[in-house]
């Protein structure tokens, strides 16, 4: 019997020409942390062998409904454990990965995803499509990104933007964030664990934990 295959239309052409690859994993990576906190799960992992990035988390899995572009409203009602706010970025990411020529498999118990280009149903235009077969593991516990093709630097390059990775210490904690040990000449802001910028002229890095409309 046949693998049963499905073609999901990302309905993307030529997108994000200034992402590099580790803004891609950086999605990824925030993604699988997100999956983590919101089902309590034991903690993601990221590991590389023979030229192939793989990240893990052991959460509820990914499906083809995570595919489609609108707010995650899961993350909207829960904005204190996650990264993400909207949940829309995987695309962004697929999309980018694509373009610099990264093989993507991902694996779940909902099914296993590749990508390619195929011409859009009824149109001579040809757009990303996740081809989503029947998975290799039915009990597969979470999601997994196997990434050939990533370098060493991209991966550095990804974990770098994350409060997690960086040693960094929590001194104190305010009312909208946290006040962090600096741990080079130059201080890190970051927002929610992902880092947004840096300043030279700071005595500390600093957490954002708390954004406000005003």
């Amino acid at each position: 019997m046949l693998d049963e295959q499905r073609d999901f239309d990302l309905n993307i052409e030529d997108v994000l020409d200034n992402w590099e690859v580790y803004h891609a994993l950086r999605e990824i990576i925030a993604n699988a942390i997100d999956e983590q906190r919101l089902t309590n799960t034991k903690n993601f992992e990221i590991t590389r062998e023979n030229n192939v990035t793989k990240i893990r988390d052991f959460g509820r899995g990914l499906s083809y409904e995570h595919l489609t572009q609108n707010e995650n409203q899961e993350k909207l009602k829960n904005p204190e454990l996650v990264i993400g706010k909207f949940g829309v970025g995987l695309k962004d990411a697929l999309a980018t990965l694509f373009r610099h020529e990264i093989v993507v498999r991902v694996k779940s118990k909902h099914g296993d995803i590749t990508l390619g280009k195929q011409k859009k149903h009824g149109f001579d235009i040809y757009t990303l499509h996740a081809f989503i077969g029947t998975p290799s593991e039915s009990n597969f516990l979470g999601t997994e990104f196997s990434l050939s093709g990533c370098s060493e630097e991209d991966l550095s390059n990804a974990k770098n933007l994350f409060l997690i990775f960086s040693g960094e210490e929590v001194l104190d904690k305010l009312k909208f964030g946290e006040i962090l040990t600096k741990k080079s000449p130059v201080s890190n802001i970051y927002i929610k664990g992902v880092r947004v910028a840096e300043e030279e002229n700071f005595l500390f890095s600093y957490n954002i934990t708390s954004l406000t409309t005003t």
